[in-house]
């Protein structure tokens, strides 16, 4: 038997298959930094846009409301001169006839000149005009 003599060792790195491999150190070019001013410009540049989407979006909601109760008013306007035709052609009793048109003409005012009820779901109560100065 011979035998011979090591001359060198060089390590080996050792590891285990089954374990985490070890990440290749990436380049620093994709290092994005920020100074603080920068951060904080950006935060309120963020908060600005999102409160003016959410006014916007605020703004869209209560005018499709405000249509709405337009066009239902409209509606009620319409129907309330209906009610007037079919009066004109029926033959009641004079009084009768204008206690009709008094009802008829006060719910038109109200519909007309108080808006019904288009401010209540936002807090504003229409200013009667009888308060009005």
């Amino acid at each position: 038997m011979t035998a011979r003599a090591v001359k060198s060792v060089t390590p080996f790195d050792f590891r285990a298959d089954f374990g985490p491999q070890p990440e290749e150190a990436a380049g620093d070019v994709a290092r994005v930094s920020f100074t603080g001013a920068e951060i904080a410009g950006l935060i309120a540049q963020v908060r600005a846009e999102t409160l003016a989407d959410v006014a916007r979006v605020k703004a869209e909601t209560e005018s499709e409301r405000l249509a709405a109760a337009a066009a239902e008013l409209a509606q009620a306007l319409e129907e309330i001169g209906q009610v007037m035709r079919l009066i004109e052609t029926s033959q009641f009793h004079a009084a009768t006839e204008a206690r009709l048109r008094s009802l008829i003409d006060g719910a038109a005012a109200r519909i007309v000149h108080g808006q019904g009820d288009l401010f209540a779901a936002i807090g504003h109560a229409p200013i009667r005009k009888e308060d009005r100065t």
